[in-house]
């Protein structure tokens, strides 16, 4: 029984992959660097902030984990070739590739009758623009290297409509200029995720590399609790969830456990869309 178990656990290992995460230091971003460097991984500690990226290194390194900190611009199609190529030059390879970066330019949450085209095209350009060129960058090295993975972060109001009346007299603790919302520009641009996803799988077809997505629902992240209360009665599971509890998933679809597993959507949003 013992040895069963070790061996089916032995497709979650993740030891010794070289994992590139774009959009390392948020929320949910740090805990997918801790959790898959836990598991043995190498990962690639990548945001626009180098002084973040370098000090959740050093918090990483302290714990025997094995990272590398590199600056880079979702937003900028330079910087992320020069990602990809730092990579390749200090590895010689890259086995996973997780796209996280978001980014929330100012006027991110102005209301819909206001809402610019500069920053529906900054939001757009980061969200969806950014990740297709690192996945295109990515599939350049899975190519030559005969295989490698991509897992692309959506989100459920990608997948469905945002219910608006969770925001209503509550305060935006992102921006407190802003009434808190969730704007056109997140919604089109995380939808444009979920079908890139389907569309690299079906184009990359029969060439060992695997591009699946997962999309997450809301994470507590000291929300007022009259926004909270409003969020958990919208999901079967009746909370929002916590920081840690999509580290599993990643790891799932980062392993050989999902090797049969390309274009899908793995949903994880606490029953809200089955509603």
């Amino acid at each position: 029984m013992v040895n069963n178990i070790e061996k089916n656990w032995k497709h979650f290992s993740v030891k010794g992959k070289i994992i590139a995460i774009i959009g390392s230091t948020g929320i949910l971003g740090r805990q997918y660097v801790k959790y898959l460097t836990k598991h043995g991984a190498t990962v690639i500690i990548g945001d626009i902030n180098l002084e973040s990226c370098q000090e959740l290194h050093l918090e990483c390194k302290k714990k025997g984990g094995k990272t590398k900190a590199i600056e880079v611009d979702n937003t900028s199609e330079e910087s992320l070739i020069n990602f990809f190529l730092k990579i390749k030059k200090e590895f010689g390879r890259c086995d996973v590739l997780i796209n996280n970066a978001q980014i929330k330019p100012e006027g991110f949450y102005d209301p819909f009758e206001s809402y610019r085209k500069n920053t529906l095209m900054q939001v757009i350009d980061g969200n969806l623009v950014g990740v297709t060129i690192a996945c295109r960058e990515a599939c350049k090295i899975y190519l030559k290297q005969n295989g490698g993975v991509i897992v692309n972060i959506s989100s459920v109001y990608g997948l469905v409509a945002p219910d608006q009346r969770l925001y209503d007299d509550v305060k935006n603790i992102y921006n407190t200029k802003n009434i808190f919302s969730s704007p056109v520009s997140y919604a089109l641009s995380k939808a444009g995720v979920i079908q890139l996803t389907r569309y690299l799988a079906s184009y990359y077809r029969e060439k060992n590399i695997r591009i699946n997505c997962l999309t997450p629902g809301g994470v507590y992240d000291n929300h007022d609790t009259k926004f909270s209360e409003r969020y958990a009665y919208r999901t079967t599971v009746g909370r929002m969830a916590e920081k840690d509890e999509y580290n599993g998933a990643i790891l799932f679809l980062c392993s050989d456990a999902s090797s049969y597993m390309s274009g899908a959507n793995l949903v994880i949003d606490g029953g809200w869309s089955a509603l």
